[in-house]
């Protein structure tokens, strides 16, 4: 490729001191020492560089209060781009290199580690966002993939799906490393070769416990979780340490919101002749009959022992979502029909057509951990566009092309 001329440098320098000041001023309101780098990288990859990760937990913090840091970026983008005259994949810095187009970057909320948005190729979203979310720091917005610990639902006295959902999180500066990729039942690391063959971009994110916290729940704890996007394929891997001196239990969930074209033709493969706990019915435990599960009223199920796949197919757009996990025998799915949808304030009343959670979970076995245990987790799910629609899930069919067994 051609290099960019001296007086294009030059001009991109001073577009990214002006930016400089821009981030700086919007920052320097709610923060005495903010330090942001924007710099100008070698080649045509253009990096950001966070240096401190209190300034990064500001960014997202106010992320929806004022003049958006991410308009900010994007307007530097564009300027990278109108300069080199090239197509530049741009990538975000945090604790180590990311290698990922700027439109394929998940948006990952430090208030509660809530991943809001994810993106494929051509630029769809991937996650579903309620019309009426409330983008704000006081609750966990409907929709995304919020993290539900230490309790799923209202199964126990804690306020629904528990508090992890409605904290702020802080990103983990030493993340502990994770084992190398096996066949074992134990967590593969995120860093592990995508189906495409690049090189995964992550965070870790960490809670702890806290004096608030204990009143409710009068248990010490660390929740990590590391984040990684790869093509087609975001990775959740949660960690669980009791940092108390005496044992805990507890239940956990990632709550999957899958945008669909229209739920009358959405098909959830993978779960037929499991029993389940079907919550409509005060939890009466009941066994799937159907080679699939559909949608045509209100459906909300906890599937027992499930298998390490699920795919979720939406025939009209020939898309399957399919979804793995570890360590998280149980699954969630859910749809709230017409009349839960008028009854829910963050949820429009059409959007129940539009949208289907399917979690990985943990809840007729809770998790018991001693002092100085920890358990692991882990959730990929791997977006493909397929128009194969039957009543067997085959993976081999669905994911054949990506070589994925």
């Amino acid at each position: 490729m051609r290099r960019r001329g001296t007086a294009h440098s030059e001009e991109f320098k001073g577009e990214i001191e002006k930016m400089n000041r821009q981030s700086y001023s919007f920052i320097h309101e709610r923060d005495a020492s903010p330090k942001l780098l924007l710099s100008e990288p070698s080649g045509y990859t253009a990096e950001v560089l966070i240096l401190e990760c209190k300034y990064l937990d500001n960014l997202l913090k106010y992320r929806f209060c004022s003049p958006s840091w991410q308009d900010i970026f994007f307007n530097w983008c564009r300027i990278r781009l109108a300069l080199s005259n090239q197509r530049v994949d741009f990538c975000m810095m945090v604790e180590g290199k990311c290698t990922l187009p700027f439109y394929l970057w998940p948006q990952i909320l430090l208030f509660g580690a809530q991943v809001v948005s994810w993106k494929n190729e051509r630029r769809q979203e991937l996650l579903f966002i309620s019309s009426r979310a409330a983008w704000n720091v006081s609750k966990s917005i409907r929709g995304g993939v919020p993290i539900c610990f230490p309790q799923f639902s209202n199964l126990g006295t804690l306020e629904q799906h528990g508090f992890a959902r409605n904290r702020l999180w802080s990103v983990d500066k030493s993340p502990s490393p994770l084992p190398s990729p096996s066949t074992s039942t134990s967590t593969s690391t995120s860093t592990s070769t995508s189906t495409s063959g690049s090189t995964p971009s992550t965070i870790d994110l960490v809670l702890k416990s806290t004096d608030d916290d204990l009143k409710t729940w009068p248990h010490r704890f660390e929740l990590r979780i590391r984040i990684s996007l790869s093509a087609g394929k975001i990775t959740w891997i949660p960690r669980v340490r009791n940092t108390d001196s005496r044992p805990f239990t507890f239940t956990f969930a990632l709550r999957n919101y899958m945008p669909v074209s229209d739920i009358s033709e959405v098909r959830v493969e993978g779960l037929e002749t499991l029993d389940y706990f079907d919550h409509l019915l005060q939890g009466e435990r009941c066994t799937e009959q159907a080679d699939a599960i559909t949608f045509d009223c209100e459906l909300d199920r906890a599937y027992l022992s499930t298998p390490s796949k699920i795919a979720v197919i939406d025939h009209e757009r020939k898309v399957t979502y399919e979804l793995r996990k570890e360590a998280m025998c149980d699954a969630v799915v859910w749809n709230p029909w017409d009349k839960k949808a008028k009854a829910l304030p963050d949820l429009g009343d059409a959007d129940y057509k539009k949208m289907v959670c399917v979690d990985s979970a943990v809840i007729e076995n809770p998790i018991a951990l001693k002092p100085g245990e920890e358990w692991k987790g882990r959730q990929d799910l791997i977006y493909v566009s397929s128009s194969y629609f039957s009543g067997t899930l085959d993976p081999s069919k669905v994911l054949g092309y990506m070589g994925m067994k």
